[in-house]
């Protein structure tokens, strides 16, 4: 009877939990579009939280901001992030949600050929605060970073005079997002130069997060895996974001 008392409490508390889920604007995975915030990973989490029966708001915030919130605020969630040894301890994990490229951009004119990592050294590199595209560059010797809280001020940056402190060579962001956000700034000059890495993306909740629910996050995730729902969304928004 005690344990059939303490399971029927352990359900009545999971079931009362109310998540935030924090994002940011970073097409294919989650942007507003027409009023309302969209994306492969927003409709993922939504129909994961759904079927978990935790559901909740989706409010996108500058990256640095959600970063913050989801590490200070318990049943706070923020995606669609790379899960790096440095965050490991950080968060509960959910996912892999999707698949990341990180690319870098330069202005056309741009004329060294990058090949490697190594390659990125002399330059000095657009990226944002608290982003996981900066901690892997730092984790590979690229040191050169100059960060901004918004990857909409990067293009403009690009433009700059070579004297300038605010100048940088090369950009790092998501592939799929690359030229829209650069369109978005006003800034059509821009040119693939490298691709950096591929990383998988999670959800990642705040570590007082109620483990069941996570569970549960992660359960329902599987089974949006296995009836192919998962492969079928992001499909659809990779052919939308091609580049």
């Amino acid at each position: 009877m005690l344990a059939l008392v303490a399971t029927a409490a352990w359900v009545g508390s999971a079931s009362a939990v109310t998540l935030s889920f924090l994002t940011e604007e970073n097409p294919p995975f989650n942007y507003t579009e027409n009023g309302k915030i969209v994306g492969s990973a927003a409709e993922i989490v939504r129909q994961i939280s759904t079927r978990a029966g935790h559901p909740g708001a989706i409010e996108i915030l500058p990256w640095e901001e959600a970063y913050v919130r989801a590490q200070a605020e318990k049943n706070t969630c923020v995606f669609a992030t790379a899960r790096l040894e440095n965050r490991e301890r950080l968060f509960l994990w959910v996912g892999p949600l999707a698949n990341n490229l990180w690319a870098l951009y330069a202005k056309s004119d741009f004329a060294v050929p990058i090949r490697t990592l190594k390659d990125l050294a002399p330059y000095r590199i657009g990226a944002v605060t608290r982003d996981a595209k900066g901690d892997f560059l730092r984790e590979n010797a690229v040191t050169n970073l100059r960060f901004v809280r918004d990857d909409r001020d990067n293009p403009p940056r690009l433009l700059l005079p070579a004297d300038n402190p605010d100048h940088i060579d090369l950009w790092i962001t998501t592939l799929y997002s690359g030229k829209s956000i650069a369109k978005a700034a006003k800034v059509a000059d821009v040119k693939l130069v490298f691709i950096a890495a591929e990383q998988p993306l999670y959800l990642a909740c705040n570590p007082q997060t109620d483990r069941g629910v996570v569970k549960a996050l992660s359960d329902a995730l599987e089974t949006l895996r296995a009836d192919g729902s998962l492969g079928r969304i992001n499909a659809s928004y990779e052919r939308k974001f091609a580049p």
